[in-house]
């Protein structure tokens, strides 16, 4: 389809690493808005950066404290996805489509985000899932077998006629693995693996968690993501 072509092309020229396109019309009302297909992409954290973070003892806090937040390559990660979504989803619409991006400020400015809850109607990663990227780890994130943990992923809900391709839903794979657990100095991940019926607050307590990004890059998925030789 040519809309769809050009939704790639358009995404390939940003430099995404990963793009889906996932039938999402059984799901909820309320999660879909009524639009039957999503859009995902996103982009991989370097290995050079992981390895930096990695090594860096209280990287996240030493980053604020030395003000120095805007030249992370996470953040300036997730807010290029994120710029992605709200431009693909004006490309789209210049296009006759409807399209919605699910960038955080465009949720949060729509009123589709929980404040209280800390949790929005269609996560990225429950599309991520629909995908077959990956499976909820222990941490509560996407783990994807290639990149671990270590990606920005962000979306666009659209009623383009685009071909999408579901596949089944991946089972966690962290079996006795207790690392992001043990190294959680917030004690907010609470070492339970992911099911379909159970509830994010089983698993992790957001309100809890220091966001330190030590269970990102700690996590052996994500390891031998940045430890693969170089081409």
């Amino acid at each position: 389809m040519i809309i769809q072509e050009q939704i790639q092309s358009f995404l390939n020229a940003k430099g995404v690493d990963f793009l889906h396109y996932i039938d999402i019309s059984k799901l909820s009302f309320e999660q879909t808005q009524g639009f039957k297909s999503a859009v995902l992409f996103g982009k991989a954290l370097s290995p050079a950066y992981l390895k930096k973070v990695t090594s860096t003892p209280h990287y996240v806090a030493e980053m604020i404290r030395t003000k120095t937040v805007e030249s992370d390559e996470f953040h300036n990660t997730e807010v290029a996805t994120d710029t992605w979504a709200d431009e693909l989803a004006a490309f789209i619409k210049e296009k006759s489509y409807k399209g919605y991006s699910q960038s955080e400020k465009n949720i949060e400015q729509s009123g589709r985000y929980n404040v209280t809850g800390y949790i929005t109607p269609l996560p990225h990663k429950t599309l991520a899932l629909l995908a077959g990227l990956g499976w909820i780890g222990k941490n509560n994130l996407l783990i994807s077998p290639q990149y671990g943990s270590a990606i920005s992923m962000c979306s666009v809900l659209t009623n383009a006629p685009i071909t999408c391709d579901n596949h089944r839903i991946l089972q966690p794979q962290c079996g006795h693995c207790s690392i992001c657990q043990e190294i959680c100095e917030a004690h907010a991940i609470k070492g339970q693996l992911w099911s379909l019926t159970t509830h994010r607050d089983a698993i992790v307590d957001v309100k809890q968690c220091s966001t330190c990004f030590m269970c990102v890059v700690k996590c052996p998925h994500t390891i031998r993501h940045f430890n693969k030789p170089q081409l």
